[in-house]
């Protein structure tokens, strides 16, 4: 079963600068759990509130699928929405 959350949370990511220039995220700590990316799907820029967002929809090794966003221009990584798997019973 898949749950979507609204999230909105800043998170500590780990992130590294691929060749050409673009910032993937590796890994994040979202309440007090290290959720390693396991994949980076699509991305894409919003604009909120005034703020440019790069946005990241990324599968973990958990299965769980995430919505990272990262606001440079504040050096800010948050969680946006998650979908969340839970184990069948």
């Amino acid at each position: 079963m898949i749950r979507e959350v609204i999230v909105n949370e800043p998170v500590n990511t780990l992130w590294r600068v691929l060749p050409n220039g673009e910032i993937r995220p590796t890994s994040f700590i979202w309440r007090d759990k290290t959720r390693y990316v396991a994949e980076v799907g699509r991305t894409w820029e919003e604009r909120v509130d005034g703020r440019t967002l790069r946005c990241y929809l990324i599968q973990a090794a958990d299965t769980s699928t995430y919505e990272l966003r990262w606001d440079a221009a504040a050096a800010v990584w948050e969680i946006h929405r998650a979908w969340l798997r839970t184990p069948m019973a």
